[in-house]
């Protein structure tokens, strides 16, 4: 007969042993659980729907892309149908419009290894921030004699007369829309039926010191539910549009409650980053996450300018609220691409893969799908006071080789030293320029003011003459969304110069331009270069330019109830698209006002713009 204690002891292994197994079962089903098969890393994490509801039948295959339309960041992909390995940087040299690769380097090193030991600390880089040089001119530039100040005066009131007759007609025709359909006198809501307009209109109110508008449009806003979805939305554009405008409006303004949406709409967004690499998806369901239709084939390929123009408002972000997870992600999106690799140092190809974070193509454009991309750049390495060196590494590489391979003079008769900007595909130089690449002059201006690159401002000079150019050479006095032209050295074909007899009027068929696209979106791009070098050369030229711009849309897109972009900007017969994009109110009528206000209303010394001209005030070192 056993002792008491040896029936205790006994008792206590049973219970331990017993207690162990259970102990293992449990971590054995956990572990089946919660591990993901490797081959599972390839398809998004679909967290709302039971696992018959798998993607494995979804094509992927990169050569079944459809054209993508966006209308703030647009271009043609039908020639987009080859997947190419970028898996090492070449030596690149140049003949005529071909640039082509030599040689071989080894790889610039391991992704997730860069992704584990180069994590930057936000606190850190509000820690480093400094001041930078300059970037307005000397206000001894700006002076102006009693008479020139009330023609500025008076061009300026008329740009917001302009904005009071736009804006009025979406209050009346379109109010809670999105956009206002200005003939038809309807509406649209292509941006989940927030309001884009008013929250893009937003800061433009307020620098207009039109209080009344843009109380009326807070009050409506304050009951917008930013954390829903009724439809896939694009995380570019909802961030551009509605994060952008709903942060600026709240630093211009104090209005603690366009903070709490702001953080609403950037927290609902953030689900869209997890995937595989962090790069986000295109689209997303606010209520349902990742639907079929956002892992189609074209839109499973990360996009350069969507993914990489969300910088400004994710820091800007974290910076008033506090939370340096949302600096986190978008700086990872940064890292992803830096380390990817390039065939030409400084491009970066406009497909990326949301999977292994590789460029799928070697499509290169500071135009569509490209530019803003190229952009945050130099404005995040400004608004952080030069914190992290990696923006301004980047951005000098890219400019560098934008420079050296997509700059070409043309044949304009008569204008012989004008400089275009092009693109590179499948191997050759594309004699193509677009009307968002107009943005450039800008951003040169602002970076060698900044980074101290003299010849850069020389460039961005020369590149504004052509974008006005384009604009003062139509019928309209409109540029087109975009026009081929004939490099210096080629032979003209004049079977193309008959292209343009039915689109542009007879005194550009010798100008060494064919085959256009005639459409005018309201689009801002050349008004924001001609206002940005106003600002930092003090040359009152710009001001000029920008008021015939201001006459021609005035002139043919005005409507009794609104503006209206374009079909076509030349020919016969002009005909209005019926469309008023919100950007029309965030940086068309924005960028006429401030070229024709004093430089210190929103100067660039203090404010950073992101690409939707909002306006975010630059981060001063010992920031609290």
């Amino acid at each position: 007969m056993m002792s008491h204690n040896n029936q205790f002891s006994w008792r206590l292994n049973t219970r331990l042993r017993i207690t162990i197994f259970l102990l293992s079962i449990f971590l054995l089903l956990t572990y089946q659980i919660f591990t993901v098969d490797n081959d599972d890393l390839d398809k998004p994490e679909q967290w709302w729907s039971n696992t018959s509801n798998s993607l494995e039948s979804i094509d992927t295959d990169i050569t079944n892309f459809t054209e993508l339309t966006d209308v703030n960041d647009t271009t043609d992909t039908n020639d987009i149908t080859d997947t190419i390995n970028n898996n090492y940087i070449g030596k690149i040299v140049e003949t005529n419009n071909d640039i082509t690769e030599t040689g071989k380097a080894v790889d610039t090193g391991d992704l997730n290894n860069t992704q584990s030991t180069n994590k930057i600390d936000f606190l850190d880089v509000i820690n480093k921030v400094s001041y930078l040089p300059k970037i307005q001119s000397d206000p001894i530039n700006f002076f102006e004699t009693p008479e020139e100040k009330a023609l500025r005066e008076s061009r300026r009131e008329s740009v917001k007369q302009g904005f009071l007759h736009a804006w009025n007609g979406y209050v009346n025709y379109a109010w809670g829309s999105d956009e206002l359909l200005p003939i038809t006198n309807s509406s649209s809501n292509n941006y989940n039926g927030w309001g884009a307009t008013m929250v893009d209109a937003l800061d433009t109110m307020w620098i207009m010191d039109l209080k009344d508008e843009f109380k009326n449009a807070t009050n409506y806003i304050a009951n917008v539910d930013f954390t829903w979805s009724k439809n896939d939305i694009s995380i570019f554009e909802t961030t551009i549009r509605y994060l952008g405008g709903l942060l600026s409006a709240y630093e211009l303004s104090g209005d603690e409650m366009l903070l709490q949406k702001a953080k609403d709409l950037g927290e609902a967004m953030i689900p869209a980053f997890n995937s595989p690499t962090g790069i986000p998806y295109n689209t997303w369901n606010l209520t349902k996450g990742l639907t079929a239709n956002g892992y189609q084939p074209y839109y499973s390929m990360g996009i350069l300018s969507q993914a990489g123009t969300l910088l400004l408002e994710y820091t800007k972000l974290a910076q008033l609220t506090g939370i340096s997870s949302y600096f986190d992600k978008v700086q990872l999106v940064t890292d992803v691409l830096d380390k990817a690799k390039k065939s030409i140092p400084g491009f970066y190809p406009l497909f990326v893969s949301q999977t292994s974070g590789q460029f799928t193509n070697d499509e290169i454009n500071f135009g569509g799908m490209g530019d803003s991309f190229y952009e945050y750049l130099i404005k995040e390495y400004i608004y952080i006071g030069g914190a992290i060196d990696q923006y301004r590494r980047m951005y000098e590489e890219s400019i560098d080789s934008m420079s050296k391979y997509l700059i070409k003079k043309g044949q304009v008769k008569a204008y012989p030293d004008l400089l275009f900007l092009g693109s590179y595909s499948h191997g050759s130089f594309v004699a193509r320029m677009e009307h968002l690449a107009c943005f450039v002059p800008g951003m040169l201006a602002i970076g060698s003011k900044t980074l101290d690159r003299p010849k850069d401002l020389e460039l961005a000079i020369e590149l504004a003459e052509t974008c006005f150019w384009a604009y003062n050479s139509t019928t309209t006095g409109i540029g087109p969304e975009s026009f081929s032209f004939f490099v210096k050295g080629d032979p003209i074909d004049k079977n193309k110069l008959k292209m343009l007899a039915t689109q542009w009027n007879n005194k550009l068929l010798l100008y060494g331009v064919y085959q256009m696209n005639g459409n005018y979106l309201l689009r801002p791009e050349t008004i924001e270069s001609l206002f940005i070098l106003y600002r930092v050369t003090g040359d009152k030229s710009y001001q000029e330019k920008g008021w015939e711009i201001w006459q021609a849309i005035e002139t043919w897109c005005k409507t009794q109830t609104a503006y209206s972009g374009l079909r076509n900007v030349a020919g016969p017969n002009i005909v209005q698209n019926d469309n008023m994009e919100s950007f029309f109110f965030a940086e068309t009528l924005k960028y006429l006002y401030l070229l024709f206000s004093e430089p210190d209303v929103i100067s660039l010394d203090n404010y950073v713009f992101n690409t939707e001209s909002h306006p975010f005030l630059r981060m001063l070192p010992n920031y609290n």
